[in-house]
This record gives structure tokens, sequence and C-alpha cells, in this order.
């Protein structure tokens, strides 16, 4: 049977495979598209709303924690459930990020076309949702558990994250100037990216533990 370090190589590799599948497929509708300093706005529009791609990264990720699991020991297994849970969230947040800088290079450096494209792209907004949701069937009460007030600004930093390209959508179909439904968007995104990483669950820092101070054993006498 192989060994636990070999899960987790594989597992690394799995969950590789969304971001580095994503730039690569990216990078050859760039080269065949138009051979242009940033992003034509097809190449990027097709890799965003490929179902192809976005089922790929499923199977990925899920095989990742499957294989993980499978070649660890039964004592360690929660424990590897809840890393792996950190990870689902880390890498939601990459997505976006990612997504995010290759609609800017779409829109020439825009921030308000930018929104349009990654709104309309969907992609990652939507893989973004199944990575959160995975990892909190994963293990629940590592966010909402407990309800502890040190989960809050994850919680709403996560949720903040979600809802600047939905802002900016209503934004526009409400017939809002075009740069106030850009300005609203990129503040609520700001907003919930800090909450996000001044927080310590998300990116998995240690809590610190009560330390409990022995009590002296009293004499019988």
């Amino acid at each position: 049977m192989p060994s636990k370090d070999f899960g987790e190589d594989v597992a690394f590799l799995l969950y590789l495979v969304p971001i580095v599948a994503s730039i690569a497929y990216g990078i050859y509708e760039w080269a065949t598209t138009a051979s242009t300093s940033t992003m034509p706005p097809s190449a990027y529009l097709v890799v965003s709303k490929s179902p192809y791609l976005f089922l790929l990264s499923l199977v990925a990720i899920c095989a990742a924690i499957v294989v993980e699991v499978r070649y660890t020991n039964a004592p360690e297994r929660n424990g590897i459930i809840q890393d792996n849970a950190r990870r689902l969230q880390i890498l939601a947040v990459i997505v976006l990020i990612v997504s995010v800088a290759a609609a800017l290079s779409t829109a020439n450096y825009d921030f308000g076309n930018a929104f349009s494209f990654f709104v309309n792209g969907r992609y990652a907004l939507i893989y973004s949702f199944f990575l959160i949701a995975i990892s909190l069937l994963l293990s629940p009460k590592q966010i909402i558990g407990n309800a502890k007030l040190a989960s809050i600004p994850e919680i709403a930093g996560l949720i903040f994250l979600v809802l600047a390209p939905v802002i900016f959508y209503g934004g526009v179909k409400l017939h809002l100037p075009f740069s106030a439904s850009a300005l609203g968007a990129l503040l609520v995104g700001v907003i919930g990216f800090v909450l996000l990483i001044s927080g310590s669950t998300v990116f998995g820092k240690k809590q610190q533990k009560a330390v409990s101070t022995p009590v002296p054993a009293q004499s019988s006498t």
C-alpha cells in the first residue's frame, strides 16, 4: 500500500490542476485568438464559461480529498479533512484573484470593464461557491459550528467577496451609472478581502489556546 506521503503528493498535484488547466487553456486561447499584449475578451470568456474545465476542476478537487484521506491512518483522518477544508477556502480566494487579474488584462486594466467581464464569465464565481460549500460540508464546525466571534471576519469576508460581482451586475441591470456600480463592487470586494486576510480560520492560523493553571492537589488531613 502506498504511504501517506504518496497520498499527500498526489493530492497536492490534483489541487494544482484547476489553476494550471485554467492558465494553460487561457494562454492557448490567447495565442490562437490574437497576438495582443492583453488577453482578448473572446479568449477570457471561452475559458471562464467552459463547462468541461469546470467539471475537470471539481473532479480534481474531489479526487485530491479522497486520495489523501484514503492513504492516511484512520486516527489522523479528521485532521486531514479539516486541513482540506481550509485548502478549499484558500483555493477559492486564489481562483477569484486569478480570474480578476485575467479580467483586468482583458479589459486593458479598466476596473469597471474588468468587473463586467468577470460577471459575464461566471466560472470563477460559481466554482468558488462550490469550493466554499464543499469545505463547509467537510468541516462545518470550522467556521459555523461553535459560532465563535473569531470566525466572524472570515464569514463576512467570504460573503463580501461573493457579493462584489453581484452588486456590479445588479447596478448595471438597474441602469445605475457604470462608474457607480463598478466603484461599489470594488469597494465591497476590497473590504471582503481585507476582512478575509485579517482573520485566522481561513488561512489556518492557530488559535491561541487558553493555558490552564494546574490546581495543586489538596492534601487530605
